[in-house]
């Protein structure tokens, strides 16, 4: 996997978060997953919208096909959705179970949205012709960090029922 980053840490400088510190930066890293995944999918979707009005079949733009339109709305909805779990969670201190959900919904929304838009596209999201791949290729390790959708939703489970 090609890094997006390097961040230099200087370890002399570090400093004690206090107990507990590790499942709060859990907490909040599982937002951070979630609104990357928020973002990634906008973006996907917006570029498919633009791709689905300009190209044509049957002398007809596609984006004008009932079945593309409705696809299309199912993506939006799910990006919506992960938008707002998000915003519950952020908004309430990133609670466990409030993070878990915004990322497990997040990861399994994703996946679905790059899927869908992967094959209204025709797979061109797979080039780098077509600005889709920008996303795509990062969505692999997004979705599998801490574990991956249904770590997210086993610990959301734990921390409503404490099972």
């Amino acid at each position: 996997m090609i890094p997006v980053a390097e961040l230099a840490l200087d370890p002399g400088r570090g400093e004690s978060l206090g107990p507990g510190s590790g499942e709060r930066m859990r907490r909040f890293w599982r937002l951070a997953l979630a609104a990357e995944c928020a973002g990634f999918m906008a973006g996907a979707l917006d570029v498919t919208v633009e791709y689905v009005k300009q190209r044509r079949q049957f002398r007809r733009p596609i984006g004008s096909f009932q079945a593309i339109q409705h696809r299309l709305a199912a993506c939006k909805a799910l990006v919506e959705g992960t938008r707002w779990l998000l915003y519950r969670a952020a908004y309430r201190g990133a609670p466990a179970e409030d993070a878990a959900q915004a990322a497990g919904h997040a990861a399994s929304s994703a996946e679905r949205v790059f899927i869908e838009t992967h094959q209204m596209t025709g797979a061109m999201g797979f080039t780098r012709e077509h600005d889709l791949h920008v996303w795509s290729m990062r969505l692999e390790p997004l979705l599998m960090a801490l574990g991956g959708a249904p770590s997210h939703y086993r610990d959301a489970a734990r921390a409503r029922w404490g099972a």
